[in-house]
């Protein structure tokens, strides 16, 4: 367990140091997340402003809006970290070093997603304050309640960015599946099914659900029931189990056809 808890530290130290090395793509990255946001916030506004809505009607609307892209910026960031952690490893020749260390290769793409997923959660909390000032669209924010939901539920989009590291080990470039997948991220964050049972299928979407449910109507993590957890927690499970499988098989594929040593 030491082994693990000292990968995560530096993992986490080497994150900070790389925003603080590469500061120019550090800002870069916040600007653009900032401008996407904008320019589709400002164009829903406008398009309730010219059907006669007034701000205050479609008050709910837009905060609901700023939590679904928080959401998805958090689910962005985690779901292709794996991916590009294997291309990036690959590009350097270290992913075979790796390979032979004594954690196993997934575990270690795991714990490093998750320590990055801890600076970019942080990252995504600022950008949501300066999306907030610039809208003026204030929110009540229960961090604890959100973070815990978050890190219940991202362990299914994990799940899917092992899928997908799984495939850039064979297949290498696998850029316009992780482009198309961004779009299919944006409905588990905007569309809720009545039904808790198939809502429960979808990764994340339960989870996301919640979180609005948290932030919009005031509530907090302890206001959900042992149901609500249990489905949170299941779904997390089988998606990373099926991540977890399908990675596996893939790197024993790589090996097999000697893939894991050249880009």
């Amino acid at each position: 367990m030491k082994k693990f808890y000292y990968l995560f530290e530096v993992s986490v130290e080497k994150n900070f140091k790389e925003l603080k090395r590469y500061k120019f793509n550090t800002i870069s990255d916040l600007l653009l997340f900032y401008i996407l946001f904008m320019a589709m916030f400002l164009g829903i506004q406008g398009f309730g402003t010219s059907l006669g809505i007034s701000s205050a009607d479609m008050g709910d609307s837009l905060e609901g809006f700023i939590v679904g892209y928080f959401l998805w910026t958090v689910m962005i960031m985690s779901f292709v970290d794996i991916a590009y952690n294997v291309i990036d490893d690959a590009n350097k020749g270290t992913l075979e070093q790796l390979n032979m260390s004594n954690i196993n290769l997934s575990q270690i793409l795991v714990v490093r997603s998750m320590a990055n997923l801890l600076v970019n959660v942080l990252l995504s909390i600022v950008l949501l304050f300066i999306i907030m000032y610039t809208t003026n669209k204030w929110i009540e924010l229960k961090i604890l309640s959100i973070v815990i939901l978050i890190f219940i539920g991202i362990f299914s989009i994990l799940g899917i960015g092992l899928i997908c590291g799984g495939l850039a080990l064979i297949f290498k470039k696998i850029q316009s599946l992780l482009n198309l997948a961004q779009f299919f991220l944006i409905g588990l964050v905007t569309v809720f099914p009545e039904s808790k049972f198939i809502s429960g299928l979808i990764p994340f979407n339960y989870v996301a659900g919640k979180i609005f449910f948290i932030v919009l109507e005031g509530n907090s993590f302890i206001d959900l029931s042992i149901f609500d957890y249990g489905i949170m927690i299941g779904n997390s499970i089988f998606y990373f189990s099926i991540g977890l499988l399908v990675f596996n098989q893939c790197v024993k594929i790589a090996k097999k056809k000697g893939l894991l040593g050249q880009y």
